[in-house]
């Protein structure tokens, strides 16, 4: 063979080779897209309510190549691209929707379930002076306007708390007040209450090592809780949802998520760099369901101790196909039950009288962590503080514009639920600051 034939042969090869790679990532990522698209049907089809097709045409923008299905009868959404890849979700009642992952629908119907009861706490609503009635309202118009079809604003409900009551709240067309909406990384500040409890037990400690097994004989061992909370922990993970990613394979591809991110190698000494990750979440997650003797225990906790507590009716904390909560992103609720998770921060975590969260757990858990520039404390943001809001300010923050606003010094909670797909079309600090501004 001449030099020009082994050339000529030699890039043929690295083209096929190219060629196979790229199809086998196409592929690849068309299966997260499928298990996202499923994932999304069921849980807006069965938690929150809404048609399938007001899902297809507002939530499904990012994967829109493919069908998407729902069977009434055994509760199961299914999504399929390209009519090759296909992944299902299933619904089970109070634990919301889980993707069917290397676990068949059998096998999730045979774990334990939610027994706890929660009623709905009615809400006290309280009037505004006419004037401060006529300001909110032209902040809430802007809120739910679309100056651009182009790029979709999409508010689906907004809530203002003052002193605990209801002073203002509105909802989209085809929301209610009961409508459970996700909260996506709100779900967050969810995971930092159940550890609060935990802790308040006596069952954990955020300044000791993380309880981690799979630790003890590296360099991981030093990573403690608060490194944890705090997203210092100093392990590798890829936050990155355009990708196939540490991100979007734990939500979307595997069937434990926190055990999934437990593996993640140490990149840096913990607290030396602040990365957002929701690994460290799950991995959050992973260590309260260790705490329990059994399954049944830990699924119920959060509905036990937080949402029966808050009369939280509308909570939907989902678990990933292992059966554990995925801590970082798949909680549902309706605005006002939002609200009223808001409220328990606003108030220093006591609830009608009663503790729920330990003495000073506020405190800590919204306070600014080193290396974050000022813009995040533990499972809570605080860049909201630099923006002219009073300094005691926090947020809870979601994909596609989910917030929640929190100023104790004001005792006010102000939440807005939405579906933005470019989240700077919607400035939640202007929002936040107009709002707060009338009290």
């Amino acid at each position: 063979m001449t030099t020009k034939k082994k050339i000529i042969y030699t890039l043929l090869c690295l083209i096929v080779i190219g060629m196979g790679y790229v199809a086998q990532y196409a592929y690849r990522f068309a299966q997260i897209g499928a298990a996202y698209n499923a994932k999304a049907v069921c849980s807006c089809v069965y938690v929150s309510g809404r048609p399938l097709a007001s899902v297809v045409a507002e939530d499904l923008y990012a994967i829109p190549y493919g069908t998407n299905t729902v069977d009434t009868t055994q509760q199961t959404a299914t999504a399929t691209i390209l009519g090759i890849i296909t992944k299902t979700a299933v619904y089970r009642p109070k634990l919301g929707c889980t993707l069917v992952n290397e676990l068949t629908i059998e096998e999730l119907r045979q774990q334990p379930s939610v027994t706890v009861s929660t009623d709905a706490a009615l809400m006290a609503d309280s009037v505004l002076p006419a004037a401060q009635q006529t300001a909110l309202n032209k902040t809430f118009d802007w809120a739910f306007s679309e100056p651009d079809a182009q790029h979709p604003i999409q508010t689906r409900a907004v809530v203002v708390l003052h002193k605990g009551k209801v002073v203002a709240e509105r909802y989209a067309k085809g929301i209610s007040p009961t409508t459970a909406l996700t909260g996506w990384s709100m779900t967050k500040s969810v995971t930092n209450a159940m550890i609060g409890l935990l802790v308040k037990d006596g069952k954990l400690n955020v300044n000791q090592p993380a309880p981690i097994t799979e630790w003890n004989n590296d360099d991981r061992k030093k990573i403690t809780l608060d490194h944890l909370l705090r997203m210092s922990s100093g392990l590798k993970f890829e936050e990155n949802y355009s990708t196939i990613s540490d991100a979007t394979k734990m939500l979307f591809s595997v069937a434990a998520a926190g055990r999934y991110a437990i593996h993640s190698p140490s990149e840096v000494p913990p607290a030396t760099k602040w990365y957002y990750s929701s690994g460290t979440t799950n991995i959050l997650q992973e260590i309260a369901r260790r705490q329990f003797k059994s399954h049944a225990a830990y699924l119920n906790f959060p509905h036990e101790r937080l949402f029966k507590k808050l009369g939280m009716s509308t909570a939907h904390l989902e678990p990933d196909p292992s059966g554990t909560y995925v801590g970082s992103s798949f909680l549902f609720a309706s605005a006002r039950d939002w609200a009223k998770f808001g409220q328990l921060y606003a108030q220093d975590g006591l609830w009608k009288g009663e503790r729920l969260l330990p003495e000073g757990w506020v405190n800590y858990s919204s306070r600014e962590t080193p290396h974050s520039e000022g813009r995040y404390a533990a499972q809570f943001w605080t860049y909201v503080r630099q923006a002219g809001l009073p300094a005691d300010s926090f947020t809870m923050n979601g994909f596609e514009g989910q917030f929640v606003l929190i100023v104790p010094s004001k005792q006010l909670v102000v939440v807005r639920l939405g579906c933005t797909p470019q989240e700077k079309y919607f400035d939640e600090v202007k929002f936040f600051k107009e709002i707060a501004a009338l009290f």
